[in-house]
This record gives structure tokens, sequence and C-alpha cells, in this order.
């Protein structure tokens, strides 16, 4: 389901510097470039069977097969830049035919089944007859097992329920912040995931790793809730000084809840976008720059502490954090302004992936140098460029989440091509490599045994 389109011009978000994000992208100026309204948008008639139709309304209610043009439009876009500004232009030719919504992994089942039957995909089919499967409704804790430490919990859940559920019981599970436990576990690696069930057109499958169908249940790692939580922000000389604060943190056993380091990129966008409080931020970045004689590469880390021996944890990361020279510092904080800055013909998009220690600093450096030139011969004029920016997050023994946000000044009628086109580049850096024959062969045989007729995403 799209979360990206705001078509309620009244909720936008307070007014950024457009200024000062002109001159970031060398751009004379960025224009208002509104979504086109809500109401001039034509759906073509869903395309589903009458036959079709009756099964799943006999299977889900009248509540459960949904064809309104609101509900269609909503699950139009899969989260990339290219298909928010399709769904934005009023392209709706990815525009399921039907959302239906399942209460059940046994109306998951279901479902796959009269999809297989009736030769329906449940993922987006350009220009073809497809419906989704939309997982609100399934957002229980089924079961926790205190001995074990794991819960079972189904997909449909968000991070904010999901906290609140396992709160109740004295339990969490971590900072990852997720609209649905399933979608995020599809798209990223979780540490904390230690198995899941997989809906099939053959059945639901216990995996504990990812297979072709719908996941209806995770079983996650929880922990008890800490006694004390404490959450301080520091300003590094650069990014590999904050890297190496984190690994050592996790090599010595630090409690680091959630540490959220950002690149100078980051750090620099984050304090120029927070509009009232950028003034306070630029006193106090200029202070820390003439204490410690630094350029812009100051990169923020916010780390939130957690246990009984809070205060210990926090005054022994303190001290690794002053011997790579960071200082202690209150940062701006910065909401979602992807919609804001979509309305100003700038373009953002996003990728993540989990990288060993080894491998991170290296998967940046080469990912943001491919992007920033993909980013240059893609600009709407010249001497034009975007910005990367960086954040690593989830951090584990083995490594952390990289995540880079790609925002760059858009290609007025041509935009989606463009967006492509930078997406293309960033897919292509973060992946790993090519898969041997034997493996893909191998993939290719079990979609085969479990989706024989090919309805899965």
């Amino acid at each position: 389901m799209n979360q990206w389109i705001r078509w309620d011009t009244g909720a936008g978000a307070a007014e950024p510097s457009w200024r000062w994000l002109a001159d970031a992208l060398a751009m004379p100026a960025l224009l208002l470039t509104p979504p086109r309204a809500r109401g001039d948008i034509t759906l073509p008639a869903s395309r589903l069977s009458e036959t079709s139709r009756e099964k799943f309304t006999a299977l889900l209610g009248e509540q459960g097969v949904r064809e309104d043009k609101d509900t269609r439009l909503a699950h139009g876009a899969r989260g990339t830049a290219a298909d928010r500004l399709r769904l934005r232009a009023g392209l709706v030719t990815d525009v399921p035919d039907a959302v239906l919504v399942p209460r059940n992994r046994d109306d998951v089942l279901a479902i796959l089944r009269v999809c297989a039957e009736d030769g329906i995909p449940v993922t987006a089919s350009r220009g073809k007859l497809h419906v989704a499967i939309n997982l609100a409704r399934m957002d229980r804790l089924l079961s926790v097992d205190f001995m074990s430490g794991l819960a079972e919990v189904e997909a449909g859940i968000s991070s904010t329920e999901l906290a609140r559920q396992l709160a109740a019981r004295g339990l969490m599970l971590s900072a990852d912040s997720f609209a649905t436990l399933g979608g995020h576990i599809t798209h990223h690696d979780a540490p904390w995931l230690h198995g899941m069930k997989v809906a099939t057109p053959r059945g639901l499958i216990p995996t504990p790793r990812k297979l072709p169908g719908i996941i209806t249940s995770a079983t996650v790692r929880v922990h008890a809730l800490p006694t004390e939580r404490e959450q301080r922000d520091y300003l590094f000389p650069d990014f590999a000084a904050g890297l190496a604060a984190l690994h050592e943190a996790e090599r010595l056993g630090l409690a680091l809840h959630d540490a959220q380091l950002s690149d100078a990129a980051q750090t620099r966008f984050t304090a120029r976008m927070a509009g009232a409080r950028q003034s306070l931020w630029q006193r106090l970045e200029d202070i820390y720059r003439q204490v410690r004689h630094l350029d812009d590469q100051v990169c923020a880390l916010t780390v939130t502490f957690t246990g009984s021996d809070t205060a210990l944890h926090r005054k022994r990361f303190d001290a690794l954090a002053a011997r790579l020279g960071a200082l202690v510092r209150t940062l701006p904080q910065r909401g979602d302004d992807s919609e804001a800055l979509m309305d100003r013909g700038v373009t953002v998009d996003h990728i993540q992936a989990f990288a060993t220690w080894s491998q991170l600093p290296v998967l940046y450096s080469t990912a943001r140098a491919a992007l920033d030139q993909a980013m240059r011969q893609q600009s709407p004029r010249a001497g034009a460029h975007g910005l990367v920016l960086a954040q690593v997050s989830g951090i584990c023994a083995d490594g952390a989440q990289l995540r880079l946000t790609m925002i760059f000044p858009r290609m007025l009628g041509d935009g989606v091509a463009q967006a492509q086109a930078i997406r293309d580049v960033a897919e292509k850096a973060f992946a790993g490599p090519e898969p041997a024959l034997l493996e893909t062969q191998l993939q290719q045989a079990i979609r085969q045994v479990l989706d024989p007729k090919g309805i899965l995403p």
C-alpha cells in the first residue's frame, strides 16, 4: 500500500529552506509540482470477473473485497520514486482491480487458491488484471514464548501497534519502524527475525528464509522492556569515526537499543531543513568547528541506551566517542519531508541493505559515487546534481543496515524515466554477487513447485 501520496494539500509539513536546497542542487529555483488532483484521476473499471468476485465475496464478505477508487489508488504504487511519480501524474496502469482484505492466514491461503484457479496475479502486472492483498486486519500478537524470548506476530501489524502489544506483556522488539511487519521482512534484512510462515497456492510453509509467497506471520526475538532509558546525541568529525564508535560499542557489548548514524550529507540536510531550528543548529555547528577545527564532514549520531546499567554504558560510550573526537550535542529532529519535496519538483527515493562491518565502508563509498554520477547525468540542466544522504542503523555483531536517500531535481515531463534510471544504478550498486547457476536453477525450481501458475510476486 502506498503511503507517500498526499492529495490533501492542507496537511503539508512546515515550509523548509527551499532556497538552500535549490542552491545545493545547483538549480535556479524549485518549481511547485503538486500531484494531479485525485478527483481528476479516472480509473478504468475493475476487470475482475463476476465469478471471481463472487468467490472472493463468499470468502471475505463485502467489506473484504474493495473496488472503490480511493482504496485502489492507495495500493497503486510500490514505494519507489518512479512508482510514486506515475501515481502523482495520474498514470494508473499499475492500480489493482480489487483489494482483498483477509482476516487470518486461512483467508490468505483461500485467496491464493482462488487466484491460482482463476489465473489472477497478486502482484502488479502493468496493464493487466491483478489484485492486491492488504493484511491490515492481521495485526495480532499470536503467542509469546517467554522462556525462549520469541513471539509470533501476524504480518499486517505496524511497528507502533506491535510495540504497544509487546509492552503490555513487558516486552519489546527493536527500534525498527515499519508500516507492516511482513512488508519490512520482505524488503529488508531483520537481525531479530527467527522464522516466518509463508502462504503459497500449495499451502502454508514454516521457513527460516524468504520464499515466494505471502508472509502471514513471523516469529521474532523479543526482550524485556528496559528499566532505564536515555537518549544522547553526538557529533563526530567524520563518518568513519562514527562507524568506528558503533563497531567498538557492539564489540564491547554496550547496550545501544537504537543507534542512527547520519553521514555528513544527511547531517547537513537535516540541519538546513529544520526550519526554525536552523539558526540554533548553525551556532552549535560553528562552535563545534571552531573547537575541533573541522570542515563540513561533521556527522550526527543519535543513541538510545537501555537496561539496568544505562548510566554505566552511556559513560563508557561517552569516553569512546570522546577518544574519536566527538562532542555531545542536542540535534534538530526532522519529520518526513518527502511529500513536501516531491511537491517542489524534487524527487526522493530510498534504498537499504544490510552490510557487514568490513563491507559497509566500501558499499557506502562506491554506491555514493555511482549515484552522484548518475544524478549528474540525469539532471534537468547542465551543472545540476543530486544529494546522496546516508544513515546507518540496526547495528549488530556482524554489521548494520545502510540506508541511502537520493534527492535530485526532477526532469519535468520525464521524471519517471529519470527516477527509474537512478534507481537502477542504486540497485546495481547494492546488489550482491550474481548467484551461481545451480542456485538460480534451485530458486526457479522452488518457485515452480510453490507457484506453478505464476501468480505470486
